[in-house]
């Protein structure tokens, strides 16, 4: 009877990860999309990022209540619950980096950026795609439950705090000549502390595959990390 009730809960629990899979790989595609789409003056692909988000938050809703649909009638125990617990919780980062991919996509603009401003519309693409391949990274630690791995990713996120601290410093340096340019500069600081964040997000997200594995968040790359 032990062992019936033990695979059914495994496959409920197969069904969990599958929707958090479906959620990361949205979300992968969200922020690979958004840069293109910012880099490259695409608004039709920008649009499909925006409206892919609603998507992204569907699947957090669904991916939290059967989350503790599960914690509540299939009372499971060890493993199993450090899963759903962490599972509940990734699903909110999974969120918020669905959001900065959106914000992304909506500086699309259809106008082509002045000469000058071209190698901070490159940086910010460069800061995406690194963001894009932590989160694949984390999502393979996720589904092998590796602790170690996602510590390698996490700490990829101090070269997504280089490339920020960098950003910002040139940014600080220029000396806008039009109001328009000001504008221009404004956002690419609001985009640099986009990506930041979503890094960040990544961060924390292995350090619930950590507690997966060994039951305990450590702090990762710094006591900065919450």
């Amino acid at each position: 009877m032990e062992s019936t009730k033990t695979s059914m809960l495994d496959e409920k629990m197969h069904f969990f990860q599958e929707m958090l899979v479906q959620m990361v790989n949205r979300v992968e595609e969200s922020i690979y999309q958004a840069q293109h789409a910012f880099r490259n003056h695409d608004v039709e692909l920008a649009r499909k990022v925006m409206e892919n988000d609603w998507f992204i938050d569907q699947l957090q809703e669904m991916i939290e209540n059967d989350g503790v649909r599960l914690l509540v009638s299939e009372t499971p125990y060890g493993h199993y619950m450090r899963h759903i617990i962490a599972g509940i919780k990734i699903v909110g980062s999974l969120e918020r980096m669905g959001d900065h991919a959106a914000h992304l996509a909506k500086m699309a603009s259809a106008e082509k950026e002045p000469e000058d401003f071209l190698p901070y519309v490159e940086r910010i693409s460069k800061m995406a795609l690194l963001g894009a391949t932590m989160t694949r990274l984390a999502v393979q630690a996720f589904i092998d439950v590796k602790s170690e791995k996602a510590m390698e990713v996490a700490r990829m996120d101090d070269q997504m705090d280089e490339l920020r601290d960098a950003m910002n410093r040139d940014l600080f340096s220029l000396k806008p000549k039009s109001e328009k340019e000001m504008e221009r500069i404004l956002n690419l600081f609001y985009l640099t502390k986009e990506m930041e964040r979503f890094g960040d997000h990544v961060t924390t997200i292995c350090r619930w595959i950590v507690y997966m594995e060994r039951g305990q968040k450590p702090h990762l790359n710094g006591p900065k990390r919450m």
